[in-house]
């Protein structure tokens, strides 16, 4: 909460948040029963346009693990997947 709300504002905030806390997605595996076709975006790609490959990026061994693990646990719970270039 932003330090220019009220103490009275910011305690009534809070009291909404915990009693409605059911409601929030807090991991994209409460997220279950919501249709792909709202949740999917379909990038609209010039067929005219040439493919480049951008430089890798590289990260440090922190940044790498923290990245992976991310990802693991993103594709554990089908929330993304792998998705396979010619490039």
């Amino acid at each position: 909460m932003g330090t220019s709300l009220a103490a009275a504002e910011a305690e009534a905030v809070h009291q909404a948040l915990k009693k409605n806390v059911d409601l929030f997605a807090w991991m994209g595996s409460n997220m279950l029963g919501i249709s792909p076709n709202i949740i999917t975006y379909k990038l609209l790609v010039y067929k005219e346009a040439c493919t480049i490959a951008q430089k890798k990026r590289r990260l440090g061994e922190e940044n790498r693990m923290a990245a992976k693990e991310d990802a693991e646990k993103l594709l554990s719970i089908d929330f993304i997947r792998e998705a396979h270039y010619t490039t």
